[in-house]
């Protein structure tokens, strides 16, 4: 295994640890971000212990405006890297046996609507209670988040009008911040404890976390914390956090209190009970199992176990993973969002020169069958959306020009991800969240005449009216009183449409609804995973 190693301190924004001399290791650090370590761009901080070595450096700027450069003090937010240590409070009072991973959730919090299905505290961890992410819901009705400062009691306002799951409990794996956000609330009313009280207590305080807090009150001063900034063409733009909705986010901490965090986790320190649980992967009703534990993702890595969490809120971004049998931890946190999703492909590039390398060895791919046959549109059964498969050179692309690449006569890969056709009109993806995603051959016919869907369209769920308008290239999606949200509507298939962001990417869905008559009746909204068929009706009154 290679080992990592430092440099002197003789390096800016460098802590030096005692027997660690050699600079190699640390320039080779210095590569992966050096496009964030001058002084005109935001950047990073990296963390890495390994056994007893550490190494620690920051990169770019904290401050744009005042000509701060981040060090590895500098506090960041840590988007939903948060989520382990919301999950950590709660399995501390299961471990107090003041509440039950099995409680239902209504117990907690009676005013949640009864879905007609037990959906427990710890569906909520594992992300498979399918309730709707509240930061899509709030898309929807036209605040993005980081466009309003939303609070718990608005989160939870928000939720708890939702007549409808994104699918049964435990029947699928989706992902939403709303659980973590219900969760900080469950853990305040059992502990009779403002969140922020009860972390510091039993968490921050004998963990030795100094320098980590909840973003309660995005007003607070805090000493220290980087400004997050986003990339507007050639140029930098705050872009910061402001809400009071923490759980799913909202941490404010350092590369330095993560490692310790990490360490605390591998040794035990927060309690047999919560050791044992912390890790134990989620299952599905059907009996599979999926990577996401309590806040973490337990997954294998080139035949290595990895522990960890991606994070992204506002232009923050983050990672933090272990990998026990290495005794390796790394943290990176970063204010730029321009590393990309999250900082996980920074970290791992950071884990690549540390780990010992990938010995598996894919087998030779054999040509898949029928590549002519295979082609065309195909819909998810999950959510509607398409996925375009078209021939090319012998192999299958997607709509978007990806390359997928070939396993043996009925399965391809896409990145991660296994494709495998049964028959020529369905497949299925085997995805990286555990989930079997089904997709048949989308339903053929022309769109219908544009007055078919022309109309005002309201929600029992969400406070939005929307029109449905003829635009000068077709429909258009319009949200009330708030001119700069037309999204134009693009056909797929039968009184199936995308629709398009601020940013020109596909938004999501919207799919009409038709009575036992043939008629428009009202349609559904569905936007990735997180936000599956919320319902708006047809108005008798004219737009």
């Amino acid at each position: 295994m290679r080992r990592l190693m430092g440099i002197m301190a003789m390096a800016a924004g460098m802590i030096a640890q005692p027997g660690i001399a050699a600079p190699i290791a640390a320039a080779d650090i210095d590569t992966i971000f050096s496009k964030w370590s001058g002084t005109a761009t935001p950047g990073c901080a990296v963390g890495i212990e390994q056994g007893p070595e550490r190494f620690s450096k920051a990169y770019g700027m904290a401050d744009l405006e005042h000509d701060v450069a981040n060090s590895p003090a500098t506090i960041f937010e840590a988007g939903s890297v948060s989520k382990q240590f919301t999950a950590a409070a709660v399995l501390l009072l299961a471990q107090d046996g003041l509440l039950r991973l099995d409680d239902d959730i209504r117990k907690h919090l009676p005013e949640m609507p009864d879905y007609g299905a037990r959906i427990t505290i710890n569906e909520l961890l594992t992300h498979t209670s399918g309730i709707r992410d509240w930061g899509v819901l709030s898309d929807i009705e036209g605040w993005p988040r980081t466009t309003r400062a939303m609070t718990q009691p608005d989160v939870l306002a928000l939720v708890s009008r939702q007549r409808a799951l994104n699918h049964a409990p435990r029947a699928e794996f989706s992902y939403t911040n709303s659980g973590y956000n219900l969760l900080v609330m469950i853990v305040e009313r059992v502990s009779k404890e403002r969140f922020q009280q009860f972390s510091h207590r039993r968490i921050f305080a004998p963990l030795g976390m100094t320098s980590t807090s909840w973003r309660d009150d995005f007003r607070h001063v805090v000493k220290g914390r980087a400004i997050a900034y986003a990339k507007s063409g050639e140029t930098y733009r705050q872009q910061m956090p402001f809400e009071d909705a923490i759980g799913n986010g909202g941490l404010l901490t350092t590369t330095g209190d993560l490692l310790l965090w990490n360490r605390a986790l591998s040794d035990g320190k927060l309690g047999t009970f919560v050791t044992a649980e912390f890790e134990r992967q989620g299952t599905l009703a059907d009996g599979r199992r999926i990577p996401y534990a309590r806040g973490l993702r337990v997954e294998n890595r080139h035949g290595i176990k990895e522990v960890s969490h991606a994070g992204a809120t506002a232009a923050y971004r983050a990672w933090l993973a272990r990998f026990p049998a290495q005794s390796l931890s790394i943290a990176v946190l970063c204010n730029a969002s321009d590393v990309g999703p999250s900082a996980a492909n920074l970290g791992y590039l950071v884990a690549d020169r540390l780990l010992p390398p990938d010995q598996n060895r894919a087998p030779k791919p054999r040509p898949l069958a029928n590549i002519a046959q295979r082609a065309g549109q195909f819909v998810s059964e999950r959510t509607g959306m398409p996925l375009t498969l078209k021939p090319a050179n012998g192999r299958l692309l997607t709509g978007d020009g990806t390359s997928l690449d070939p396993v043996d006569r009925d399965r391809l890969k896409l990145g991660g991800e296994m494709i495998t056709f049964r028959g020529s009109d369905r497949f299925e993806i085997a995805r990286n969240d555990g989930n079997i995603e089904t997709y048949a051959r989308a339903p053929t016919g022309a769109e219908s005449p544009p007055d078919t869907y022309i109309g005002r369209y309201t929600s029992d769920e969400l406070e939005a009216l929307y029109f449905i308008e003829r635009g000068d290239k077709g429909l258009v999606l319009r949200l009330d009183r708030r001119p700069e949200l037309a999204f134009p509507l693009h056909f797929i298939y039968r009184d199936a449409f995308l629709y398009e962001s601020r940013a020109g990417q596909t938004g999501g869905i919207i799919r009409f609804v038709r009575n036992a008559q043939g008629e428009v009746t009202g349609f559904t909204i569905g936007v990735n995973e997180r936000a599956r068929a919320v319902r708006f009706n047809r108005s008798a009154q004219k737009p």
